[in-house]
């Protein structure tokens, strides 16, 4: 155990992210904050001195980007880092999260490892990050041969991942997407469970909808031309999705995207 309590402040509005940032976080010597909205998150922030800040971009109110401006120019909170966690992978919208004064830019769905590896370095605690690395070689791989072998899993998952976020609108089918990064459809699938805890297919649905969710919060566009932008057939069925995983409707989720939180 660390002599060292590193305190974290998590900012997002919706609580399957929340739950599973904690879920990553806790039982690890760390004391957590949360705030769901960007004036709790300067208020807490103010208050708590977090050593550091995992930031949603899409937020009611103020989105991440204008609450890291906020922390920054605020002599309290100055110096605390913030990680900015995102849906939107374009090179842009990672130079504006840098902009605006952020330390890091980890993009949705994520892994386990990923966030505790990037957390570790921001609190420069190498100890940990040492034996997170360490745990996962041993835990994943065991040997020379296994090590090669997640590797070679990790370039692949990147590959489809790739793919399947150019290709939102019109994807491969799971036979054609795994030929195209060298594998086969059963190992793509055991690459994906492993990594995000998900299909190949419900990995897609995920970025579908924290696209679709980008897109209703960045643009005035019709709910019926993102819904196609992101690939589902009519609004009917994006509603729905985006209801069952966000819990209000993309209508609802526009109404009150600049209400501040209570």
């Amino acid at each position: 155990m660390t002599d060292f309590i590193a305190r974290i402040l998590v900012v997002d509005d919706q609580p399957a992210s929340v739950g599973l940032l904690l879920a990553y976080l806790q039982d690890r010597d760390i004391d957590l904050l949360v705030a769901q909205c960007g004036d709790d998150a300067l208020r807490i922030a103010a208050d708590g001195q977090p050593d550091l800040i995992l930031m949603d971009v899409l937020m009611p109110g103020s989105d991440g980007f204008s609450v890291c401006k906020g922390l920054k120019a605020n002599p309290r909170t100055a110096e605390i880092p913030v990680i900015f966690l995102s849906a939107a992978m374009e090179t842009e919208d990672k130079l504006r999260g840098f902009a605006a004064g952020g330390a890091d830019y980890i993009t949705k769905p994520f892994s386990e490892q990923e966030v505790l590896a990037r957390v570790f370095v921001q609190l420069g605690d190498r100890p940990r990050l040492a034996a997170l690395t360490s745990q996962t070689l041993d835990e994943a791989l065991g040997d020379a041969r296994l090590a090669s072998a997640a590797r070679r899993d990790r370039r692949i998952f990147s590959q489809a991942t790739a793919v399947l976020t150019r290709q939102l609108k019109e994807p491969p089918s799971a036979v054609d997407l795994a030929h195209r990064v060298g594998t086969n459809q059963q190992r793509l699938t055991r690459i994906f469970r492993e990594q995000v805890g998900m299909s190949a297919y419900e990995y897609l649905q995920q970025l579908r909808l924290e696209r679709g969710r980008s897109l209703l919060h960045e643009t005035d566009l019709q709910v019926q031309l993102i819904a196609d932008r992101v690939g589902y057939r009519n609004a009917g069925d994006f509603t729905r999705a985006f209801r069952r995983h966000f819990g209000v409707t993309p209508r609802q989720y526009r109404q009150g995207r600049l209400e501040p939180c209570e």
